[in-house]
């Protein structure tokens, strides 16, 4: 894949620690950044992917999970299953 130059300020802190990763994975700086930033893209585009999703089935009317029985599912502390529509 063909590659673009991107030029970002990054705190000096945080420079140091891509840097250090780099070393330790004995790849650049570089590298460990285009991954990171990688990373940041795919979970952003899965996050609005879900929110499409949903807004499409409110617009469906679509029966959905209760938001009191999520709320009580992330609280149980054993493994309890997710909830189901209704």
């Amino acid at each position: 894949m063909p590659t673009a130059m991107f030029t970002a300020r990054l705190d000096a802190e945080l420079k140091a620690e891509i840097e250090r990763i780099a070393r330790a994975e004995d790849r650049s700086a570089s590298w460990v950044a285009s991954e990171a930033i990688r990373a940041f893209v795919e979970e952003r585009r899965a996050v609005r992917d879900l929110v499409d999703v949903g807004l499409e089935m409110v617009e469906r009317d679509a029966a959905g999970v209760a938001p009191e029985a999520v709320h009580d599912w992330m609280l149980a502390e054993d493994d309890q299953s997710f909830p189901t529509a209704g």
